[in-house]
């Protein structure tokens, strides 16, 4: 009998970047569009993009990271 193993299930956050300048220095603003996650295979990801985003240029994948909790 084979062992199986098991990958841990990883969310990255799609996001796109949109550059722009203030005064003389250059920001960047990053839109989330949506999610990925790997395919069960491991070889690729699928990419839910959120309803109603239109999206153009690059995306960027980066893993989820949860905010901790507001403090009481």
């Amino acid at each position: 009998m084979a062992t199986e193993t098991k990958t841990p299930k990883v969310r990255y956050d799609a996001l796109v970047a949109h550059e722009y300048t203030v005064g003389e220095d250059k920001r960047t603003a990053w839109t989330k569009i949506g999610a990925a996650f790997p395919t069960q295979d491991g070889k690729g990801f699928n990419l839910e993009i959120t309803p109603n985003i239109s999206v153009s240029g690059r995306v960027v994948l980066r893993q989820y990271e949860p905010k901790p909790a507001a403090s009481e």
